[in-house]
């Protein structure tokens, strides 16, 4: 396991950035990235595939939650995509974070240029096949720190065979939300597809632990980040089963000294 480099097991990681609807910083947005820069925690972001081939930082499917605008995210291209306006948005006067702009994984990577690690969950429902070269392609010439993980083993394969210096993630959690027959279900909460897509680590609900095969796994030498924890408590239960987490919602300072 040694592509995992230490950020990875040692920093309370920010899901989605540190962000705070409350104080007008949404999720995935370049406020909430550079305020999670600026405390020093690493940055776990969702990107997709938009349909003319630029990589989107978004976790949903659709726009509707987190937009003002509605409709898959896949059927917009990018010139659309700049007149999508994020809900909830305080204007923080900063014009390098572009304030209610939907960010490209482009922008992201000009905003934090290696001032802290990134994690970057790779959305993708389908075959491995276009979002993979996409985001590897944007992440060429980036000197950061960065790992790449995702849900889809195919996915976490591919990164495997084309990109095999960078760490690469396999989460997991129960996939109840997923239109995905009993028995795939249950073959990916087990992590039965770890063997063939040889993960460096394991993400995986932290409301799910401790699992027998999650613990396996962590016993052969495969860290274990657990998400994503919404309290103190939550976190502290977490990293009993687990290497690190991603948390939101709470200051996570008191985590750091078991760093």
């Amino acid at each position: 396991m040694n592509r995992v480099p230490g950020w990875l097991t040692t920093i309370p990681i920010a899901h989605r950035g540190l962000h705070d609807v409350s104080r007008g910083v949404p999720e995935n947005s370049l406020p909430a990235f550079w305020a999670a820069a600026r405390a020093g925690y690493p940055i776990e972001l969702d990107v997709r595939l938009l349909r003319d081939g630029e990589v989107v930082v978004m976790h949903d499917r659709d726009l509707d939650r987190v937009t003002h605008a509605s409709g898959p995210v896949s059927a917009m291209d990018t010139s659309a995509l700049r007149a999508v306006v994020l809900k909830g948005v305080a204007s923080s006067g900063d014009a390098r974070l572009g304030d209610a702009r939907v960010p490209l994984l482009r922008d992201v990577l000009d905003l934090i240029a290696g001032s802290t690690p990134l994690l970057i969950e790779i959305k993708n429902e389908g075959s491995a096949r276009a979002i993979e070269p996409a985001v590897a392609a944007v992440l060429d010439s980036y000197a950061g720190p960065y790992a790449v993980q995702s849900f889809n083993p195919e996915t976490v394969a591919w990164w495997r065979d084309h990109q095999p210096a960078a760490a690469r993630g396999l989460l997991a959690g129960d996939f109840r939300s997923e239109s995905i027959d009993e028995g795939t279900r249950e073959r990916l909460r087990n992590l039965e597809s770890a063997a063939a897509c040889a993960p460096d680590f394991i993400g995986y609900d932290i409301r799910l632990l401790p699992f027998e095969p999650v613990t396996r796994l962590r016993a052969s030498g495969h860290p274990v980040l657990g998400w994503t924890a919404r309290s103190l408590d939550d976190a502290r239960r977490a990293r009993e089963h687990c290497d690190n987490v991603i948390f939101e919602g709470f200051d996570a300072a008191a985590l750091r000294s078991r760093a």
